[in-house]
């Protein structure tokens, strides 16, 4: 009876001690340190305020020309911002000239694809496109994905 007694004493110990152990570790391990925690808050803000992440995509992009984009010389998925004249609207993607008189001049489309409020543009409308520049589609024609869209 004497070493069952003296058995489940220490038993008893070994588990106190095993739990303080535990939590002391776990809480340890668990802590963050506060410029990761204060990073992970401002990119959940980010995310949830389209305002924050509009400036920061409008601050991050280049303006290109046509030619610059149909020579080459912008790279596949960079920040672009791109300013024309709407002529044609099919599917959620929109047809962009800088100048819709000009019947020979190279049409560059635009994937819709905004965050935010969603507005109809209807055809001859000038905006500036923010968004990246993506690849061209099967006839070489340059596309451009839509995050943002002013209209002007």
């Amino acid at each position: 009876m004497k070493k069952a007694f003296i058995l489940l004493v220490a038993g008893l110990m070994l588990a106190a001690c095993t739990n303080g152990d535990k939590s002391d570790s776990t809480s340890d391990t668990d802590k963050k340190p506060a410029a990761s925690e204060s990073q992970e808050q401002a990119e959940s803000k980010t995310a949830e305020d389209p305002v924050g992440l509009e400036e920061g995509l409008k601050a991050d992009s280049t303006e290109v020309e046509y030619g610059d984009i149909a020579k080459g010389d912008i790279p596949a998925n960079t920040k672009v911002t791109f300013n024309g004249t709407v002529f044609a609207v099919e599917d959620g993607r929109f047809g962009l000239k800088k100048d819709v008189t000009d019947s020979k001049e190279d049409v560059l489309w635009v994937d819709d694809i905004r965050l935010g409020e969603r507005t109809e543009i209807p055809k001859g409308t000038k905006v500036t496109v923010y968004g990246s520049y993506t690849d061209t589609d099967e006839q070489n024609i340059p596309i451009m994905k839509a995050v943002f869209m002013d209209v002007n």
